[in-house]
């Protein structure tokens, strides 16, 4: 079993940036081991989870799309797709729309996973019982704020 990761953290606000950066690194930390831990009875990768879980939601899309959904580059994309092929859970198919690009499709493994591969809700329902909803609506207008300003 893996160390638990120990931060220590002043229980006052921080004014500036580095505590709080650091705070983010750590719950992203946190949050990916709970993620890989549950879906790892799946035989899924937090990011082949991610894009199954985008391709529930729109079959059909972009290795381009795709690869900034997930915050890496199209040849880190391409090499997910290529070992999620190999699991014939998605395939490549012509993009209609754009003869130079392709579009990766859910086959029929692909989408039978959906129905018994955890949900968001499952692997990160419980995991915040202390915040309320509210808490959760100023969270995310803040990291949506601070993330604006990153990019």
């Amino acid at each position: 079993m893996a160390k638990e990761v120990c931060c220590s953290f002043t229980k006052d606000p921080v004014e500036s940036g580095p505590e709080v950066f650091q705070l983010i690194d750590v719950v992203n930390k946190k949050l990916k081991r709970l993620q890989r831990r549950v879906i790892r009875e799946a035989d899924l990768t937090p990011p082949q989870y991610s894009i199954l879980a985008m391709l529930w939601e729109k079959d059909g899309r972009p290795f381009n799309e795709l690869a900034s959904a997930c915050c890496c580059s199209r040849a880190t994309i391409t090499g997910i797709i290529d070992t999620m092929e190999k699991k014939g859970l998605v395939k490549r198919e012509p993009n209609p729309g754009d003869r130079r690009s392709l579009l990766v499709k859910l086959t029929e493994k692909g989408e039978a996973l959906r129905r018994s591969a955890p949900t968001p809700q499952s692997i990160f329902g419980n995991c915040c019982s202390g915040i309320e909803p509210e808490e959760f609506g100023q969270l995310d207008r803040l990291l949506r704020k601070l993330n604006d300003t990153l990019a």
